[in-house]
């Protein structure tokens, strides 16, 4: 399962529903969210904490969402900006493009295209982990199925890995976290480079 609450998310909108909403859903999904209906609160928040994510409303009183996104970015370049908008038109996709955001996201919106668009801008950063168990039991089944694709037993790899069979078993059961080292001999007995075998994970 990915590890998702490490994640900090600024939601800047000035209607407060759209912003209870949003940061109820985050908060539903993992993520923890930080909702400001004033744009002036919300980059003072942000110059005092990171925030890996931003969703910010185009329109808005007193700074408005493109400003925001350029203000975010002098603070931390690093942060992904995420405009929302009733206004969907090129020229404000291509303005907030141009100071700084990665995604555009017309209003109304379903959930899961705002979910599909945070999850896309923390994956392109890559923010989002699978906890430790879950990545040992991934792995394991990952190495069962290149081992019996390739019609090996358990001890035709123990043979070329000189891991033991048993060692092998738990790994695969994703009771044991490999090492690098048993990995990389994993990985090289399968043919295959250990980026290829974690690939996606």
């Amino acid at each position: 399962m990915a590890v998702r609450h490490h994640i900090k998310v600024l939601v800047v909108d000035d209607d407060p529903t759209i912003c209870k909403t949003v940061g109820l859903l985050l908060e539903e999904h993992g993520y923890a969210p930080r909702t400001f209906t004033d744009s002036r609160e919300a980059i003072e928040a942000a110059d005092k904490e990171s925030f890996q994510i931003a969703l910010i409303d185009l329109r808005m009183p007193v700074i408005d969402g493109v400003e925001v996104v350029e203000r975010l970015k002098e603070i931390d370049q690093r942060t992904s900006c995420i405009v929302l908008t009733a206004y969907p038109d090129l020229d404000s996709a291509t303005e907030t493009m141009r100071r700084g955001s990665c995604d555009y996201i017309a209003k109304p919106f379903k959930q899961e295209d705002l979910l599909a668009a945070v999850d896309r801008a923390c994956r392109r950063m890559g923010i989002v982990y699978t906890n430790e168990s879950e990545l040992n039991k991934l792995i394991g089944q990952r190495i069962r199925q290149e081992r019996l694709r390739q019609n090996l037993t358990l001890r035709q790899l123990s043979d070329r890995t000189d891991l033991t069979t048993s060692q092998l078993s738990q790994v695969e059961l994703g009771k044991n976290a490999a090492s690098v080292w048993a990995l990389a001999r994993i990985s090289n007995s399968l043919g295959l480079q250990v980026s290829e075998l974690l690939k996606g994970l």
